[in-house]
């Protein structure tokens, strides 16, 4: 029973998260391209199993609309940005295709 109300909970505020529209970094810097899809894939497969995860998901959903509100005023730092995340994207698809899931960008 507690079980279901944690995950009842997640799921509730899960779908708060996406009603709010916020606004996610990758996207942002990568537009709607493989690279999101990865970074989603590895959020769900990797991260979100895990309490540590889960934290790291939440706060990332608090900081990012910021984030993504000053990085639209800078376009020179969305460049960098996606400097920045290249080698996120990359380890995150080989711990994708190391665990036998699609991670190919």
């Amino acid at each position: 029973m507690k079980r279901g109300d944690r995950e009842h909970r997640r799921f509730f505020l899960e779908g708060q998260i996406e009603r709010r529209g916020r606004c996610f970094i990758a996207t942002l810097v990568y537009g709607a391209g493989e690279e999101v899809t990865t970074l989603r894939s590895f959020r769900d497969r990797v991260m979100r199993p895990t309490r540590l995860g889960r934290a790291l998901i939440l706060a990332y959903y608090r900081t990012a609309p910021g984030v993504c509100r000053f990085l639209e005023c800078h376009p020179l730092l969305v460049r960098a940005m996606r400097g920045l995340l290249r080698p996120v994207v990359w380890i995150a698809a080989k711990t994708l295709a190391d665990r036998g899931g699609k991670g190919d960008v």
